[in-house]
């Protein structure tokens, strides 16, 4: 299985809002690292190798298989827009169903041969991020921004982090 992103979400935090949250004034010298730390807490959570192991504003991926089984797990919850098809010819859609829960794609049988899924994944637009996962990648931006010179002896990440966001992880087994 090969993941690819097609489409990238849109940045759920916007520079204002990491501004207030790090109590940084009008020094525009200070955009670069903030946008930096905004890319940090966003890619910490977000997408295949983020912490969250889900999507959180929609974004289009496309998983290329080689010889799929009847079903195939897909790798991210709440996915929709799903269309199927044979790489290599022209867009020929192929039959299936999505499962009841979202988490899976049913052939019915064995395609044989190399299929690609597009589906997009996400909570949906920027809007309707939960609130919990908006703050705590804000915290993640002001830990960014106020530990940009390493770490020293203090603690690590805020401890309120993982308890915002553990409601939403997605546990691979």
């Amino acid at each position: 299985m090969r993941l690819t992103l097609v489409t990238p979400p849109a940045p759920f935090i916007t520079l204002d809002e990491a501004r207030s949250q790090c109590r940084v004034e009008n020094d525009q010298e200070e955009n670069a690292v903030l946008e930096r730390a905004i890319d940090a807490a966003i890619s910490y959570l977000d997408g295949y190798r983020g912490i969250l192991r889900r999507c959180i504003v929609n974004q289009q991926w496309r998983m290329d298989l080689a010889r799929p089984c009847r079903t195939v797990r897909m790798p991210f919850p709440d996915i929709s827009d799903v269309t199927v098809t044979y790489p290599g010819t022209v867009p020929e859609p192929v039959p299936f169903d999505l499962c009841h829960d979202g988490l899976a794609v049913n052939f019915g049988h064995a395609p044989g041969r190399a299929v690609q899924i597009l589906f997009t994944a996400g909570f949906g637009e920027v809007s309707a991020v939960p609130a919990a996962i908006k703050v705590a990648a804000l915290m993640l931006v002001d830990f960014f921004y106020n530990q940009r010179g390493g770490l020293s002896d203090g603690p690590g990440f805020p401890p309120e982090v993982d308890v915002m966001i553990s409601p939403f992880k997605v546990w691979r087994v």
